[in-house]
């Protein structure tokens, strides 16, 4: 792990392995913004691209700007890294606090395919390809989930991919939680589809009786989709998930106490280094890729990877995290220190 200090304005660059082909990852805005809270967020990605087997690592840039400095700094850094951004040894994506039209000056030299900024009926082709992996994830866990219950934690605009994938597949969303608390169904995707995109986090509060946050953690589903935040899933949450499927879609948000109740309670997890496959397979995809054919390798892609990991001795999750440090070992010495949990 490296930390790059900004001279030309406040912030830092961190760049997770050393010697990687390339860096891609989120760039965050906040004044109070450390170094230490991305670490996870970028092991997430380098975990992804070593399990595709591809020498690239996660990064970020953190601009520690109050939000009407935001020009400036961008200006800045993107000045300051030229000469990284011109090679395209470095790639930024939107992330914290910034939209991708704040962060246009890091972009000017972005190369990778943007069909995952396509939008699909409302959603990103990126955020339905995240809702793709997870579902697909599932369904290779259970060998299918027609018939099968789900909750979301977190819901938002993947959260709207997943249910569409499940429901197209013959699942239930029973249940979905925001910040703003958790509400239970069932629901179609049209209709979380309306609430999400009129009312944003405020969506549960239109779709019923409204409960606590942590009602989402109730065990009376077959399998529970995981986003909100790094270490969105504490041990609270993983006690009484006995046997039931729990799906991370986004970086960290399985706390290391939490896998470690699953693993006890026979409850298989996946990680979100899996699930979020399909956005860096379209990121570095041909300039004539199609969406469905995107999709079909997103598909193949993470059910394979499930088929190879979901006996291991340890789980799928930590399987998969042995897979991924299989081919870091090939150039990485030392290992970097901690896997992608929250």
């Amino acid at each position: 792990m490296e930390t790059r200090k900004l001279e030309s304005t406040t912030g830092f660059v961190l760049y997770d392995l050393p010697d990687a082909d390339s860096y891609v990852g989120p760039a965050r805005l906040g004044a109070k913004l450390v170094p230490d809270n991305a670490v996870m967020l970028i092991r997430a990605l380098t975990y992804t691209f070593a399990v595709l087997e591809q020498k690239r690592s996660g990064a970020t840039i953190g601009l520690k700007v109050d939000p009407d400095q935001t020009e400036i700094a961008v200006m800045s850094a993107a000045k300051e890294l030229s000469e990284e951004l011109q090679s395209k040894k470095i790639t930024f994506n939107p992330g914290l606090r910034l939209q991708r039209e704040q962060i246009l000056p890091l972009l000017e030299h972005d190369t990778r395919n943007k069909i995952g900024l396509d939008d699909r009926n409302g959603i990103s082709f990126e955020d339905e390809l995240t809702g793709l992996g997870a579902c697909a994830a599932a369904q290779a866990v259970a060998g299918g989930i027609e018939g099968q219950s789900f909750a979301i934690e977190g819901f938002n605009s993947i959260g709207l991919g997943i249910a569409r994938e499940v429901v197209s597949r013959g699942g239930i969303i029973k249940r979905i939680s925001t910040a703003k608390g958790c509400v239970t169904g069932p629901f179609e995707p049209d209709t979380l589809a309306d609430a999400w995109m009129s009312h944003g986090p405020g969506c549960t509060e239109q779709l019923g009786d409204i409960g606590k946050p942590w009602d989402i953690w109730k065990a009376d589903v077959d399998g529970i989709f995981v986003g909100s935040k790094p270490g969105a899933m504490a041990a609270q949450g993983a006690n009484g998930l006995e046997s039931k499927i729990v799906v991370a879609t986004s970086p960290a948000a399985i706390s290391s106490k939490a896998l470690a109740i699953l693993r006890q309670n026979d409850a298989p997890a996946i990680a979100d280094f899996i699930v979020n496959i399909g956005p860096v397979l379209s990121w570095f995809s041909q300039a004539d890729t199609t969406h469905d054919q995107l999709r079909s390798l997103t598909e193949t892609t993470i059910s394979a990877l499930i088929a190879d990991t979901i006996n291991h001795d340890d789980g799928p999750f930590l399987g998969a995290c042995y897979k991924a440090e299989s081919f870091l070992r090939t150039w990485q010495d030392p290992m970097p220190f901690g896997r992608p949990l929250g």
